[in-house]
């Protein structure tokens, strides 16, 4: 049995995955990594399993064997095409670990706005004490007591609802179908009225046809005076020009956003220069253990693999999450 990394180059992260191979095939699988592209395509050729940030349809058409892709990250939308839909081949993906780091994004992305920080480095570089203090006393907010709406409700939507629940804030859901839980999840019909009563509105929906798109001038609309828009989903549900133009009339009256249509972010990209938007460039779900933390989820898949078990975390192919 063979498997291919399209993945990581850390010599240590590769290190471990040999290690964990060996030991939990006791040795009849090996692996091999691939350089770039054109080594990957070489070396797919004979492989049974391809572990990637991304297959490609030249990977996938090379890759006659291939029964079990895992994809490294959580979205799954670059690497669900056509030809990797319709076939029998198994997709799973790493989402269990993204949850705690893109919580504790939010909570820190959403405490920057409370506390007017911003207002903070603007007194480092002027120096003015009294201007400032006087602004973030003023406009200082509390998220107890506010009502945060999660959009899209999987494993990130629920560990960002346990994370703010602690706080205090009032949270509730929107998904595929309501449940009945703590906090309460409605259903995807509910979003236009849920909208209106949100003070912070978090995307944590995966791309798919029926979300692309999805937050655009109609939803703006129907939003909050001055809430808070936060995207930890896919940059392609946001629609940037008509959030430019909410931005402009308070509706909502302001953007955290980790994720863009287009990445990297052109450098002459308005979100830039916009005064109501703070945004970091796609880091909510990184940390430095990741890697390690991908390697582990697939040996354990691997574990399950060797031994005929179901796979953790596969993905649906006809819901393209």
């Amino acid at each position: 049995m063979k498997i291919l990394s399209h993945a990581s180059k850390n010599p240590e992260r590769q290190a471990e995955l040999v290690a964990g191979i060996e030991r939990l095939s006791a040795g009849t699988a090996t692996i091999q990594f691939a350089s770039d592209d054109d080594d990957a395509l070489v070396a797919a050729n004979d492989a049974e399993i391809i572990l990637a940030h991304r297959v490609t349809p030249e990977l996938f058409s090379a890759g006659k064997h291939v029964k079990w892709i895992h994809i490294t990250g959580a979205g799954v939308e670059r690497s669900l095409f056509p030809a990797i839909a319709e076939s029998d081949v198994v997709m799973t993906n790493s989402r269990g670990l993204h949850a705690q780091p893109i919580a504790e994004w939010t909570l820190g992305a959403l405490l920057y706005w409370a506390q007017r920080f911003d207002e903070a480095e603007a007194w480092r570089r002027d120096r003015e004490w009294k201007q400032h203090k006087k602004l973030m006393t003023e406009e200082r907010k509390l998220l107890k007591g506010k009502r945060a709406l999660i959009v899209g409700m999987g494993e990130v939507g629920r560990g960002i609802a346990d994370l703010l629940h602690t706080i205090g804030m009032h949270v509730e859901g929107i998904a595929t179908t309501a449940r009945n839980t703590s906090p309460p999840v409605y259903a995807n019909e509910e979003l236009d009225q849920r909208l209106g009563e949100a003070d912070v509105v978090i995307i944590a929906l995966p791309l798919t046809k029926n979300t692309r798109g999805l937050f655009n001038r109609r939803l703006f609309v129907l939003m909050k005076e001055q809430s808070v828009l936060m995207n930890v989903g896919r940059g392609a549900i946001v629609d940037e020009e008509d959030l430019i133009a909410a931005l402009d009339r308070g509706k909502p009256g302001f953007a955290l956003l980790d994720v863009f249509r287009e990445e990297p972010l052109p450098p002459d990209s308005p979100l830039f220069t916009h005064p109501n938007i703070f945004m970091t460039p796609h880091v909510s779900g990184n940390f430095s253990e990741y890697t390690r933390e991908v390697n582990a989820i697939f040996l354990e898949n691997f574990e399950r693999y060797v031994n005929g078990e179901p796979l953790r975390f596969v993905v649906d192919k006809k819901r393209g999450y």
